[in-house]
């Protein structure tokens, strides 16, 4: 988990370096591994998880504390509260990101990326969502 979560920060750095030296979009060796590193947050949630409950159990499981001593102290109200707010906000952020993206996929690809190139086919099919990606990155200037 924190060597995932080092990863993805090292990652995030310098792509933001990259981005800021205008290089971004030209260098290889990162956009590849950045492109295949979209299961790392998953896994390191995953495995923050199996580390805390798998410290956890072990004192309860070997006769230190006993299962009825483990438990919380918190009312069964408030968790189930808790779990209703979350299950709430998460079905709205949700909701929220399933219609920003249909809303892209129905207005379609605008800007330099439906232009037809000035001088025949390009030698780099994934050109025009290059330069489609550096002018939304730029704010259209």
């Amino acid at each position: 988990m924190v060597g995932l979560g080092m990863i993805m920060i090292a990652g995030g750095l310098i792509g933001a370096l990259l981005w800021w030296r205008g290089r971004l979009f030209d260098t290889r060796w990162y956009l590849w591994p950045a492109s295949m590193s979209w299961w790392m947050g998953f896994v390191a949630v995953i495995a923050g998880w199996v580390v805390t409950e798998s410290g956890r159990q072990p004192w309860i499981a070997y006769g230190i504390l006993r299962t009825a001593d483990a438990i919380s102290p918190v009312p069964a109200a408030s968790i189930a509260s808790t779990l209703a707010m979350f299950i709430v906000i998460y079905g709205i952020v949700f909701t929220m990101g399933l219609y920003y993206i249909n809303r892209l996929i129905v207005n379609g690809p605008q800007g330099r990326a439906v232009e037809t190139p000035e001088e025949g086919t390009p030698s780099n099919p994934l050109s025009a969502a290059t330069e489609a990606g550096r002018e939304a990155l730029s704010g259209g200037r």
